[in-house]
């Protein structure tokens, strides 16, 4: 019965709500949304590929890339840069990413876009250069390994001279003074 009454509650205040319903007046300039596609389309369309196995994600990378040769807007730009930038493992390329993004830097119409352009050109830099700190330290961490090695190598050799050393018995002279 309670259940009831609030199902009855909500109808009616659900017909209610919808019976006073105006007109929403946009005041401002209508948003300006070049081609058909929005920021949120582009990343609906990123976000379906992380579902996609590798074979799937391949012909979707072709696509778009054909799409792109047949039409270079810079909304195909934008989602294929998304794709090399953020897509998955397999087909992700910050290089190829930074040069889309950067070719059509200020030709985004929308404002949205142009500010997730911006904001993809930032992580890429950013990984870029995570990267080149990565690498930096895998080579000290390769020249230490090396150095190492040879301390080792070294403290055998040393280590081999003393036992040698030891072997030899130095025979001990007592001398008299008689």
């Amino acid at each position: 019965m309670k259940r009831f009454i609030i199902l009855l509650v909500l109808l009616a205040a659900m017909s209610t709500a919808c019976s006073e319903l105006q007109s929403y007046r946009f005041t401002g300039p209508a948003p300006v949304i070049s081609g058909v596609h929005g920021v949120d389309y582009l990343l609906t369309e990123l976000h379906h590929t992380r579902a996609m196995n590798k074979n799937q994600l391949q012909q979707t990378l072709d696509a778009w890339e054909q799409e792109f040769q047949a039409d270079s807007s810079p909304d195909n730009r934008l989602k294929l840069a998304l794709l090399y930038a953020a897509g998955k493992e397999s087909i992700r390329d910050p290089g190829r990413a930074q040069e889309l993004l950067n070719e059509d830097a200020k030709t985004l119409s929308n404002p949205a876009a142009r500010e997730l352009a911006a904001l993809v050109r930032q992580f890429l830099e950013e990984r870029m250069e995570v990267n080149r700190r990565v690498n930096d330290l895998n080579k000290q961490i390769a020249e230490q390994g090396r150095r190492i090695a040879e301390l080792e190598e070294q403290q055998r050799a040393l280590m081999s001279i003393e036992q040698k050393m030891q072997q030899r018995e130095v025979p001990v002279v007592i001398e008299n003074d008689k």
